[in-house]
């Protein structure tokens, strides 16, 4: 395109039409010389052409206002959820019934398939049932590699790991790790997942991280509290 012998680039003429857009207002003689076309390959008036793109830029803007209230929804139902069970971790004055209870509400209100408290300790120390003990010497081989840069891995594991965590006639694929804040007791927040892609390492773990943190403080006070 030329212009006073001038070449002028399509972004150019873009641009100027976005500064006057009354241009086709003031200059209605140019807009005979459009030619717009469908994919078919049929010509359409400007006007025409308008009106769908408007139209277009509108569901657009729709579809993100539903989204936008659909998120809302889904993090109010998320707000409510945690809170209940903030309420009862915090309200549990006894361990295994603190322990049973979270698991409780992580596959029964969230839905996740498999969920587990575990410690790193010895059966006498703290008086934990043995099904929730993995042998300290165990843990370290196995776990330190996994919590040498983060404190809550994601992604697969390997069925040793499942074989030790969930049991070995588990079919766990991916998981959920996270090492407890604990003062008293070492230990890790499992959940579990036979689904491909269902935990993966750029998912968001706030949430997790904060429950991981209240439910790490409430073992410390019960733990303390039977000493």
């Amino acid at each position: 395109m030329k212009l006073f012998n001038k070449s002028l680039k399509p972004e150019e003429v873009v641009n100027f039409l976005k500064e006057n857009p009354e241009f086709f207002i003031d200059h209605p003689e140019v807009i005979e010389y459009l030619e717009i076309r469908h994919e078919s390959g049929e010509a359409v008036s400007f006007i025409e052409k308008q009106v769908e793109f408007i139209k277009s830029k509108n569901l657009a803007t729709s579809t993100q206002l539903k989204d936008f209230i659909f998120n809302a929804n889904v993090n109010e139902l998320l707000f409510a959820k945690v809170r209940k069970l903030i309420s009862i971790i915090l309200n549990s004055e006894d361990l295994e019934n603190l322990l049973t209870a979270t698991e409780s509400f992580f596959t029964k209100e969230l839905g996740t398939e498999k969920c587990k408290l575990l410690f790193f300790t010895q059966e006498e120390l703290y008086r934990v049932p043995e099904k929730r003990i993995i042998e300290p010497e165990i843990a370290t081989e196995i776990f330190s590699n996994i919590f040498k840069e983060v404190d809550v891995f994601l992604g697969k594991i390997s069925h040793g790991i499942t074989s030790l965590t969930f049991g070995g006639e588990s079919n766990i694929k991916e998981a959920v790790i996270a090492k407890l804040n604990s003062e008293k007791i070492a230990g890790i927040f499992i959940l579990g997942s036979s689904e491909d892609e269902k935990y993966t390492p750029e998912q968001d773990t706030l949430f997790l991280s904060f429950i991981v943190e209240v439910l790490s403080h409430q073992i410390d006070r019960l733990i303390e509290n039977r000493d």
